[in-house]
C-alpha cells in the first residue's frame, strides 16, 4: 500500500512540473488552478430563469433548428471557464480599433516560456493581418521585474527584432546557464551582443524604457494572471498551455478567439 501511495504521489507531482511558472513557484500554480476554478463556479454556472412553454410541433422545431446558429467543431471543442477564461473587467488594449491585440505574458527565466518561444516566433511571423501581437514581461516579483528590465533593454536596442536579442537571452539563461542577476552581468551580455556601454546606458535612462516597464506592470495586474506563459486576447480572454491542455490546443483557442473578436461588431 505504501508503494502504491508513493507512485500515486509521484505521478501527481509530475503533472504539475509541466504546467507553468508561477510568481512564487508551486504556490502560484495552485493559486492559478484555484482561480480558474472560481471563474467557472462564479461566472459560468447558469442561473435559474423562468421560461415560457415552447410548442413542440414539427414545424416549430424545424424553425428553431434553422434559426439557431451551430457552433463549428473548434468552438464546440473548447469551453469558456475551462480551456480559457473571460477577463472581468476587460483590459484596456493598445492596439488600433481594427486590430485584435494578442499579448504573451512571459518571463525570461521561465522554462515553459522558453519551450513555447519557437511556437510564438512562428505565430509572430504568420498571424493574420488583423492581429497585433507582442510579448510583455510579467512583473510578479522582484526577480521577474529585473528580467523585465533586461527584456525592454533588448526591445529598445533592437526594436525591429532583427538581431533576435530575446531569443539570444533565452538561450543564455536556459542553455548557457548564465545568471543575469545584476546590472553588470546584463551589461556584459549586451556588450557581447555588440552594443557599447553608452548605448546601453542611454536605453536604460530613456523615457521609453520607463514607459514600457510601467505599462508591463499595468498589463500584468489587469490580466489577473498568476503564472506564465499566458496569452491575453484583446483584453477580454486569458488562456495558457496548461488550461488549454497542450500547445496545439492553445493555438486553436488563440485562432478561435481572435477570429471571434475580429468578427464582433465594433
Amino acid at each position: 500500500m505504501k508503494n502504491k501511495f508513493k507512485v500515486t504521489l509521484i505521478l501527481i507531482s509530475a503533472l504539475f512540473v509541466i504546467t507553468a511558472c508561477g510568481s512564487d513557484a508551486d504556490d502560484a500554480k495552485k493559486v492559478e488552478v484555484k482561480k480558474e476554478t472560481q471563474v467557472v463556479t462564479s461566472q459560468d454556472t447558469p442561473k435559474s430563469v423562468a421560461t415560457k412553454p415552447v410548442a413542440t410541433d414539427s414545424n416549430n422545431q424545424n424553425n428553431v433548428e434553422k434559426t439557431t446558429p451551430k457552433k463549428d467543431a473548434v468552438e464546440a471543442k473548447y469551453i469558456e471557464g475551462k480551456h480559457y477564461v473571460e477577463i472581468f473587467p476587460p483590459m484596456q488594449t493598445d492596439a488600433s480599433p481594427e486590430k485584435v491585440e494578442v499579448i504573451e505574458l512571459m518571463w525570461l527565466g521561465c522554462p515553459h516560456c522558453y519551450n513555447l518561444e519557437p511556437t510564438m516566433l512562428k505565430y509572430k511571423k504568420n498571424h493574420p493581418d488583423f492581429v497585433e501581437f507582442k510579448q510583455v514581461p510579467a512583473m510578479l516579483n522582484p526577480t521577474w521585474s529585473a528580467d523585465a528590465r533586461t527584456f525592454y533593454l533588448a526591445d529598445i536596442l533592437d526594436p525591429t527584432g532583427e538581431k533576435e536579442l530575446v531569443t539570444q537571452i533565452f538561450q543564455a539563461i536556459h542553455e548557457q546557464k548564465r545568471r543575469l542577476r545584476s546590472p553588470d552581468a546584463v551589461k556584459r551580455l549586451f556588450i557581447q551582443f555588440g552594443f557599447t556601454e553608452e548605448q546601453i546606458d542611454n536605453a536604460l535612462n530613456s523615457m521609453a524604457f520607463k514607459a514600457k516597464l510601467d505599462r508591463a506592470k499595468e498589463i500584468g495586474q489587469s490580466s489577473q494572471a498568476q503564472s506564465v506563459p499566458t496569452l491575453i486576447i484583446n483584453g477580454k480572454y486569458r488562456t495558457s498551455p496548461y488550461i488549454a491542455g497542450s500547445e496545439e490546443n492553445l493555438m486553436e483557442i488563440l485562432d478561435m478567439l481572435t477570429k471571434k473578436e475580429h468578427q464582433a461588431p465594433k
